[in-house]
């Protein structure tokens, strides 16, 4: 654990020691103390474990960031024209740049980073966070005191009691995580992908300085667009590869499109890259052979390691430990492990392909929604007057039922259509959570996020684009970003995301939305973009990932039984949000179904962990694969 974190009260003398709770929790796995910088109306504290990770202080401005910049040569250079010296450390730089532009500093900036500045002259204090969500950044507001950190954990180690947040917990339990600006305490939200917030004059205020425009080009050339994503694709991912040490900087490689052309291009730059894989013994999540597949064709240094239910144990203690609220993607084991076989053979970085698949469409469930939105291109009044009573005089059971229950499905609007088929959404309510649940988080509210970003996504004109943009906010920004890097810190490894790079994601914007899905036919532009590049049985396989098989593991394996028996335990049925037989049921159906209630099994279970690690107020046991804590 590493990060940034601090507190502004204007006017007011800070000690460096009363930073130490924030710094402390900031960085629990770290040997270095970290620095404090400030005194006057801040203090500004960093637990360093990446080299672009530091603070400064001048007499006019106090800054602290982790900002990993792939222009970040480029920008010395023309900070030190317009300085006349060069920058000691990226939040020097960072200074410079404020300076002499203001906020629009931040337009320049590429990479992944949080950012806070100290301004004395105006007396106020910035936050801001990279375009895509790279980095994290969290703040809280007591009275006229304002606390800021990258790690939730920092704010909740000086903040008043701490409460749980009942929006927070439903939202987890349909997301498996906590969505932005929602944190899983009240009072400490998470600052959302391209935003930036300014706190002065005792006042809030925030805006969004960037974000993903659907304004579609008007020439819908497939040749010349496709030439255009290939070179943009190129320039990506080798800006993505640090100057200062490629020959350490490897690949996760799925097998899949994506991470496959990551190492494409990488191998362009660098021979041979170092790619990593995981597999396992159930083929249902094995897809090992298009992985060397791809390391084959391009020439990597290929690892790859088979996980086993004892790995996953491993890998458990140390997620719960580093989440600071609950986080249930299951993917985090094999990523962490993915990671981890990286450090050991002598990696300091990894690319991930993350984001094609949101800025491109190239996951099946916008092919199945689509099949579904082209009902509504039937004329309303012969879906009204023909199509569904007809539809509605055939059998309520059987195949002569399949045309009532696609008319159905169709109209339900958009997100709730896409997000029904969540397993919390699909049930009674009454059935799950708790009567104090419900009446905190009433039904109707449950969809107030996707929602919201459904209906921001700018310029906007087609559903497919409204539905890549909830993605990119909340499978991206939310979950996977996040799952990778934190994944890969625990292992001690940085990664870079080049496939979410600023100019990538606006030109993903531009393409016309029947050149990302034409027909039903997925990610078209970008298929056509690597054709002759990626092998054919890469570009048209089935998509797996990174998933794990927990269901079948907690099924069979002794010790991820033994974690599951604290489903079991007076004080997991007591907590209050689960209604009567709940938990039982779960395991029950997950004896008949582990591919499915697997994972809402080891949903409910990250959340106790999670209670016993993080929020419960009592000194925590040895964490051991058998069990997450004593008692």
């Amino acid at each position: 654990m590493s990060g940034i974190c601090g507190i502004c009260e204007p006017g007011v003398s800070w000690q460096p020691e009363e930073l130490q709770p924030m710094l402390q929790a900031c960085g629990q796995a770290l040997d270095q103390p970290g620095s404090v910088v400030g005194g006057r109306s801040v203090l500004f504290g960093l637990r360093p474990r990446w080299h672009f990770q530091s603070v400064a202080s001048g007499d006019d401005l106090v800054v602290a960031a982790s900002a990993d910049l792939t222009n970040l040569k480029d920008l010395k250079v023309g900070a030190e024209t317009a300085a006349g010296r060069p920058s000691a450390s990226t939040a020097e730089l960072i200074g410079q740049l404020y300076r002499t532009h203001g906020h629009d500093f931040l337009d320049m900036l590429r990479g992944g980073f949080a950012i806070a500045i100290w301004d004395h002259r105006n007396r106020e204090l910035t936050l801001a966070i990279d375009p895509l969500g790279i980095e994290t950044l969290f703040w809280s507001r007591e009275r006229d005191r304002l606390f800021f950190g990258t790690r939730l954990s920092s704010i909740a180690a000086v903040g008043s009691t701490l409460e749980l947040e009942p929006a927070a917990l439903v939202q987890y339990l349909l997301h498996t995580v906590v969505p932005a600006p929602l944190t899983i305490y009240k009072n400490i939200e998470r600052l959302q992908p391209g935003t930036v917030l300014v706190y002065g004059r005792r006042a809030i205020r925030s805006w969004r300085y960037w974000d993903l425009n659907y304004e579609e080009s008007e020439h819908s050339d497939a040749g010349r667009l496709a030439d255009t994503l290939r070179t943009n694709l190129r320039q990506a991912v080798q800006s993505h590869i640090p100057e200062e040490f490629p020959e350490t900087t490897g690949c996760y490689l799925s097998g899949g499109t994506d991470s496959s052309s990551v190492l494409a291009f990488a191998s362009e730059r660098q021979k041979p890259v170092d790619s990593y894989s995981i597999h396992f013994e159930n083929p249902r999540y094995d897809e090992i052979a298009f992985a060397r597949l791809a390391a084959q064709r391009f020439g990597s240094r290929h690892h790859q390691k088979c996980l086993s239910p004892g790995d996953a144990a491993e890998a458990i203690t140390k997620l719960i430990d580093y989440y600071d609220e609950p986080f249930a993607n299951s993917s985090a084991i094999g990523a962490y492990h993915c990671a981890k076989l990286a450090r050991e053979t002598g990696m300091d970085v990894l690319m991930a392909g993350d984001g094609g698949d949101e800025l491109f469409a190239g996951n099946e469930r916008y092919a199945t929604d689509k099949k579904f939105e082209l009902y509504h291109r039937i004329p309303h009044g012969v879906r009204e007057h023909l199509i569904e009573p007809f539809a509605g005089r055939l059998p309520a059971h059987g195949a002569l039922s399949l045309p009532a229950r696609y008319i159905r499905r169709a109209n339900i609007p958009n997100p709730l259509r896409m997000f029904s088929y969540s397993f919390f959404l699909s049930q009674q309510a009454e059935n799950a959570l708790t009567p104090d649940v419900l009446d905190q988080v009433p039904r109707r509210s449950w969809l107030d996020i996707p929602d919201s970003h459904f209906n921001r996504a700018p310029h906007a004109n087609s559903e497919l684009n409204r539905l890549l943009y909830l993605d990119v906010k909340m499978t991206l920004g939310d979950n996977d970003i996040r799952k990778v890097r934190g994944t890969a810190e625990i292992a001690g490894i940085s990664v870079r995301f080049p496939l979410m790079d600023r100019t990538l994601a606006e030109f993903s914007g531009t393409v016309p939305t029947d050149l990302k899905l034409k027909g039903f036919e997925k990610r078209y532009l970008f298929k056509r973009a690597m054709q002759g590049i990626l092998p054919r049985q890469i570009l048209y396989k089935k998509k797996h990932g990174f998933g794990v098989p927990v269901g079948y593991w907690l099924q069979h394996d002794p010790a991820m039984q033994s974690m599951a028996a604290i489903l079991d335990e007076p004080l997991t049925r007591q907590r209050g949000h689960f209604s009567g037989n709940f938990l039982s049921r779960i395991k029950e159906l997950n004896v008949v179904y582990p591919a499915y209630y697997g994972e809402i099994l080891w949903l409910i279970l990250i959340l106790e962990f999670w209670h016993r690690r993080h929020f419960d107020q009592r000194a925590p046991a040895i964490l051991t694969p058998g069990a997450i804590y004593a008692g």
